[in-house]
Parts: structure tokens; C-alpha cells; sequence
């Protein structure tokens, strides 16, 4: 079993209808700063429930191949595969799910596809 592997990612775009996105960027936010104070504190029960909530909003704004990321690196913490290496995934997790929501704020905000960079995330498999 591989402990980690990277992977280059390729997010087009997020699918947020403008009702929805008023409730998922502050709800993302307030989940982003608790994975960071998770992450803090090295919790890592706590960190694995917040990969697991993140992951499931991003289901829904079609951000998939973001929440495969999670969903990935979830599941090393639940296994126990080398805890540090997957906390540091979960650090630099966090730090794309920054900018992509600061690429979702800075969107038109009646745009429902909304088109994203391409970026390289390093996850826990």
C-alpha cells in the first residue's frame, strides 16, 4: 500500500447556483477556519470530521476532483497511515481550498459555473 502519492489535479469548474452559494461560501469559510485550528492543535479525530463535512459541500458544487483530495487524505487519518505526512496533506488541503474559494468570491456573483485554475495538491492515499 502506497502511504502517499501526488497528483495533479485539475478542477474546471464549481456548479453553484447563486441561492446556494449565498450559504455555502460563509459555511466553507467557517469549516475552513475550524480545519485550521484543527490542524493547529494537531486533532487529528477533528481534522478527519471536517475533511469529511468540506468534502460533502463539495460534492454538491461539483468539485470533485477536490473532494476526491479529501476523501483520500480522510481516509489515511481513519487508517492511521502515517499521521504526520497526512496532516501535512491536510495543511496544504486547506491552502487550495483557500484559493478556491477566494476564486469563488472574486466570480460574477450570478455566475453558476464558475471556472477554476488548474492546481497540484500532494495527497495521502
Amino acid at each position: 500500500m502506497k502511504a502517499h502519492l501526488s497528483a495533479r489535479e485539475h478542477f474546471t469548474s464549481l456548479v453553484i447556483p447563486e441561492a446556494v452559494r449565498e450559504v455555502f461560501l460563509p459555511t466553507m469559510r467557517s469549516d475552513q477556519r475550524q480545519l485550521a485550528n484543527a490542524l493547529l492543535l494537531q486533532h487529528t479525530g477533528r481534522v478527519q470530521q471536517l475533511l469529511h463535512r468540506i468534502r460533502g459541500a463539495l460534492v454538491i458544487a461539483s468539485a470533485v476532483q477536490l473532494a476526491d483530495i479529501a476523501e483520500r487524505i480522510e481516509r489515511s487519518l481513519i487508517l492511521g497511515n502515517a499521521p504526520k505526512e497526512s496532516m501535512a496533506h491536510a495543511s496544504h488541503f486547506l491552502e487550495t481550498l483557500d484559493a478556491t474559494l477566494s476564486y469563488l468570491e472574486a466570480a460574477e456573483p450570478n455566475t453558476a459555473h464558475v471556472p477554476l485554475p488548474t492546481a497540484t495538491v500532494e495527497t495521502a492515499a
